[in-house]
C-alpha cells in the first residue's frame, strides 16, 4: 500500500466556530476572532489529490448545506481546531487540569496500542444464526475509530497504516449486510469517522474507494429501509451511522447526502418522541438505552458540529431528562436494573452521560462513570463498548468533568410514565450497606424487547441483590433452537414459543402468576400474562422519604385469571420493602394466585412464618399476611434449573424462586402484604 509522503504542505482552514457546551438556535453570524486563541491548521501532504466536488447547487432543506463544502475535514464531531485544542489539553502540565479527560485519552491510546498489533483481518463472517454481521461491524468500528483518534493525537504512522489496511478490507466486502441493517450502520460509522478524520492522509485511490462504498453500501441502501419506521433503538443506530456518512461525503454527492440527512431527521424526530416522552425512561431497558442513546448523541453531535444546531431533536419531551433515569438504573449493589432484554446484572459504562453532563453542566450525572473510571473498569480494547470511546472527548467539549464523586442526586426517587413505566428508589446513594434500592417496572409484554415482567421489581440491601432479574438469553442461540421446532423468537404473539423460554415468561420474574384452573403443577402450569395488557402506574408516593414507591394496576395482564389485580411497592423507612397485592377473583371462578420472587441467595431456610435468605454473611427475611382467612399455602422454594430437562434453549437458570400461593374464592377480593426486611 502506498503511504503518504512526509513532506507536508500547510493549508489554513477556518475552524467552524461552534458553542460545544450549550445548544444554540441556529448557525447565526460568525463571532469576531479571539486574538488570544491559538488557531490550528490542517497538514495536507504534497501528494494529496482530491476528486472534483459535485458541481450542482446546494440543495435546500433543514440546514444551510453550503457550510459543509466550505468546512473541509475533519467535520464529524470535531474539527481541526477541536483536535488541536484537545491535543494541547492532553500535553504536559495541561493534563493536570484535565485529569478525568486525560484518563479517557490514555485509555484510548492504550487500546490503540493493542489494536494496532492485532494481525487478524476483519472478516465477512455471520453469527451462528446466519443473521448478523454485527460482531464484525463492531470490530471494524472499534478499530477504525480508535486508530483515527490515535493518529490525530499522536501522528504515529502505524495507526494510519492500520486504519488504511482495515478500510481496504471492509471496502473490499461485497456489501455490509443490509438484510440486518444494524450491521451496515455500525460499519458505516467506523468507516465514515476514519474517512473524515484521516481525509488528507489516506491514499488517494483508497479515499475514493471508501467514499464510493459509503455511498453505495450505506447512503443509497438506507432510503427505503424499514428502520425509518421502527420505533426503537434501530432508528437511532441506523440514522446515526447513515447521517455520519452523508455529512462526511457531502461535497462529492450533494443530493444523495441531503436526501439521507433530511429523511433521517424526519424519522428520528417521530421516533424520539415515542422513545423518551414524556419523562425520559427508555422502554427497552438498560443496555439498549446505552446502545440507542449513544447513537442518538452521535447523531446530535454531528449535526451540531456541522450546522450549529440539532434540528430541535434535543427538545424532544423527556430527552434531556433521560440521563437522570439512567443514573437511577444502577442499584445499590452496583448491579443494573435489568428489566426486559436490557441488562447484564452489572453496572457498565454509559458513554452518553458525558454529553448530558456537558450540556446540563452537571458533573453529578457522571457519578457512576467516575467510579468505573477510577476502578479501572472502563472499556478495554477487548470490549465492544470501547468502539465509541474515542468519541467521548467530542461529547465532553469544553466541559471540565472533575470531582465526579462529590455530587449526589438530591432526590431518593425517580419515576417515569410512558410506554414502559418505571420507578427507582435509592435510599442513601452511598452504594454501601446503608443504601437500599428498589426498581419497579410496568409496561406490556408486547413492547420491543419486553418480557412478561409487568409488575416486577428488583431489591438491594446490605450491599447485596436479593430480588433479581435474569439477564437475557443469547439471541442467536434462541433463534436457532426455537427455529428447529418451528418457533420464532421474535414473535410476540400470545401463543408464541418466545414465552416458553423461562427467562421470558412470568414464571421466573418477581411478579404474580396464576395456576391453570385444573390445578396442574407441571412446569407450564402458570398462565402467561396477556400480551396485549399493560401494567400502569395509578399512584406515585414520593412526598415522604419513609414511604416511597408506586401503585400499579395489573388487571389487563391477567384478564383471563382475575377480575382485578393491583400491586403497590413501597420502600418503608429507608430500610425495608413492602409489596401489597390486592386481587379480586372473577364471579364463579377461584383465582389460584402465586407470589414469586427470583433470588440469588445461597441459603434459603423455610419456616412456618416466612423464609430467611442468606448470602455473603447477610440475611433477609420474607414474611406475609392477608386480609382474609383463606386457603393460603405459605412458602415454597423452586429451582428453575430443575425445569430445563429436555429443553434446548433454557440455560443459565441459577438461583431459587421463593414465595407463596393462595386461592381467592370466586367473587371475593383479598389484600396480601409481603415484607422483605
Amino acid at each position: 500500500m502506498k503511504l503518504p509522503h512526509k513532506i507536508m504542505l500547510l493549508l489554513a482552514i477556518l475552524a467552524i466556530s461552534c458553542d460545544k457546551i450549550n445548544p444554540v438556535p441556529g448557525p447565526g453570524p460568525s463571532p469576531e476572532p479571539d486574538p488570544q486563541k491559538k488557531e490550528y491548521k490542517e497538514d495536507i501532504p504534497e501528494s494529496f489529490k482530491d476528486e472534483a466536488d459535485d458541481p450542482s447547487a446546494d440543495p435546500s432543506g433543514v440546514f444551510d448545506y453550503s457550510v459543509l463544502a466550505k468546512s473541509g475535514h475533519p467535520r464529524l464531531l470535531m474539527d481541526t481546531q477541536d483536535f488541536g485544542e484537545l491535543k494541547e489539553k492532553m500535553s504536559g502540565d495541561n493534563r493536570l487540569e484535565n485529569m478525568t479527560l486525560y484518563k479517557i485519552h490514555k485509555l484510548i491510546l492504550d487500546n490503540a496500542a493493542v489494536i494496532v498489533s492485532d494481525p487478524d483481518p476483519i472478516k465477512y463472517q455471520l453469527d451462528a444464526s446466519g443473521k448478523r454481521l454485527l460482531a464484525q461491524s463492531r470490530i471494524a468500528l472499534k478499530r477504525l475509530s480508535t486508530m483515527a483518534y490515535a493518529y490525530r493525537l499522536t501522528g504515529k504512522e502505524e495507526y494510519l497504516a492500520k486504519a488504511s489496511y482495515d478500510l481496504e478490507t471492509v471496502c473490499g466486502f461485497s456489501d455490509w449486510h443490509p438484510s440486518h441493517y444494524l450491521d451496515v450502520a455500525e460499519m458505516t460509522l467506523g468507516v465514515a469517522i476514519a474517512y473524515d478524520w484521516l481525509y488528507y492522509k489516506l491514499d488517494n485511490d483508497l479515499r475514493a474507494k471508501v467514499r464510493n462504498r459509503l455511498l453505495e453500501y450505506a447512503i443509497k441502501t438506507s432510503y427505503t429501509h424499514s428502520f425509518h419506521e421502527t420505533y426503537n433503538n434501530w432508528n437511532q443506530v441506523c440514522n446515526g451511522g447513515i447521517i455520519a456518512a452523508a455529512v462526511a461525503t457531502y461535497e462529492k454527492n450533494k443530493a444523495e447526502s441531503v436526501k439521507a440527512i433530511e429523511l433521517g431527521i424526519d424519522s428520528n424526530k417521530k421516533v424520539m418522541a415515542s422513545i423518551y416522552s414524556p419523562d425520559g425512561n427508555y422502554g427497552e431497558g438498560y443496555s439498549y438505552w446505552e446502545y440507542g442513546t449513544s447513537y442518538e448523541i452521535v447523531l446530535l453531535s454531528i449535526l451540531e458540529q456541522a450546522f450549529g444546531d440539532m434540528a430541535g431533536l434535543e427538545k424532544t419531551p423527556g430527552f434531556m431528562s433521560t440521563a437522570e433515569y439512567m443514573l437511577y438504573m444502577d442499584g445499590a449493589a452496583k448491579i443494573d436494573f435489568s428489566y426486559a432484554d436490557g441488562g447484564s446484572n452489572k453496572e457498565s459504562c454509559k458513554l452518553p452521560m458525558w454529553w448530558f453532563a456537558s450540556k446540563k453542566n452537571d458533573p453529578g450525572l457522571l457519578m457512576t462513570e467516575g467510579r468505573l473510571l477510577e476502578s479501572n473498569l472502563y472499556p478495554k480494547s477487548t470490549s465492544d463498548e470501547s468502539r465509541l470511546l474515542p468519541l467521548v472527548p467530542a461529547f465532553v467539549g469544553k466541559f471540565k468533568p472533575e470531582n465526579l464523586s462529590s455530587a449526589v442526586p438530591a432526590k431518593k426517587m425517580w419515576y417515569g410514565n410512558g410506554l414502559v413505566p418505571v420507578a427507582m428508589v435509592h435510599t442513601s446513594w452511598s452504594f454501601k450497606e446503608d443504601d437500599c434500592y428498589v426498581g419497579v417496572k410496568g409496561g406490556s409484554p408486547s413492547s420491543s424487547h419486553s418480557h412478561m415482567d409487568g409488575g416486577s421489581f428488583v431489591f438491594d440491601a446490605k450491599g447485596k441483590r436479593w430480588a433479581q432479574d435474569y439477564t437475557r438469553p443469547t439471541y442467536a442461540t434462541m433463534e436457532v433452537e426455537l427455529g428447529k421446532v418451528g418457533g420464532n423468537f421474535w414473535s410476540f404473539a400470545q401463543k408464541s414459543m418466545r414465552w416458553d423460554i423461562v427467562k421470558m415468561n412470568n414464571l421466573a420474574h418477581n411478579t404474580l402468576c396464576f395456576r391453570n384452573t385444573d390445578g396442574s403443577v407441571s412446569k407450564l402450569h402458570v398462565t402467561d400474562q396477556v400480551v396485549s395488557g399493560k401494567a400502569v402506574f395509578t399512584e406515585i408516593y414520593d412526598k415522604d422519604d419513609n414511604n416511597l414507591g408506586v401503585c400499579m394496576d395489573l388487571s389487563s395482564l391477567y384478564t383471563d385469571q382475575a377480575a382485578s389485580v393491583t400491586r403497590t411497592i413501597l420502600m418503608k423507612n429507608l430500610s425495608s420493602l413492602e409489596i401489597i397485592d390486592k386481587v379480586e377473583a372473577k364471579p364463579g371462578m377461584d383465582a389460584k394466585m402465586e407470589w414469586r420472587m427470583l433470588t440469588p441467595a445461597t441459603s434459603v431456610t423455610v419456616a412456618t412464618d416466612g423464609i430467611t435468605l442468606a448470602q455473603g454473611g447477610k440475611s433477609l427475611i420474607l414474611s406475609a399476611s392477608s386480609s382474609a382467612a383463606i386457603n393460603y399455602q405459605k412458602w415454597a422454594v423452586e429451582r428453575p434449573a430443575d425445569w430445563t430437562a429436555g429443553s434446548t434453549w433454557d440455560s443459565g437458570l441459577s438461583g431459587n424462586i421463593v414465595g407463596w400461593s393462595a386461592t381467592i374464592p370466586a367473587g371475593q377480593s383479598v389484600t396480601f402484604t409481603t415484607t422483605l426486611k
